[in-house]
This record gives C-alpha cells, structure tokens and sequence, in this order.
C-alpha cells in the first residue's frame, strides 16, 4: 500500500458542513380564526429548526387542522335567543 492510501485510510471523517442559517420566516398572517392561528403557529418557528424536524411540524400542524375541520359543523352554536310567544299579543293584560 503506498503512503498516500495509508494516510487516506486513517484520516478521520471529516466533520459534518453545518447547516447554512436562514432568517427566521414571519409568523403566519391571522387567520381570523383564533383557533387556526394557533394550530399554524409553530410554522413560524421553523427557522430555528434544524431541516430534519421540518417533518415533525408540518404533521403536527397538518393534524390540527384536520382535527379543525373535522370538528366544524360540531361547535357549539351561539347561544339562542330566548323563545318568543307565538302571538306578541298573547302576554299583555287585557283590559
């Protein structure tokens, strides 16, 4: 074996290149929706993380808002007002 293939074959691994910094992106724009806002929320802290826990947040994000709009026709309506009589004049006093 030359010199040259017995120092490549002990060289160590060179370290890792580091992952090139990105400017942190903008939180989402509001929604609207407090309850969309939050579920999209993370998605502004994707500049602090590494590329490979992307993954981990989109699904996070990707399952609350299926959980959302599975759940929209099950909230609870506004609360109703109270019933009227039939006939408005069915309360008042007679004379």
């Amino acid at each position: 074996m030359s010199d040259e293939a017995a120092e490549a074959a002990q060289a160590p691994d060179p370290a890792p290149e580091p992952e090139p910094e990105f400017p942190a992106a903008p939180p989402p724009d509001p929604t609207g929706d407090p309850r969309v806002d939050a579920a999209v929320a993370p998605l502004g802290g994707l500049g602090a993380l590494p590329v490979a826990e992307h993954v981990r947040v989109f699904e996070d994000v990707h399952r609350r808002l299926q959980d959302l709009l599975a759940s929209a026709d099950q909230d609870e309506p506004a609360p109703a007002a109270p019933p009227r009589p039939a006939f408005p004049d069915a309360l008042r006093p007679r004379p």
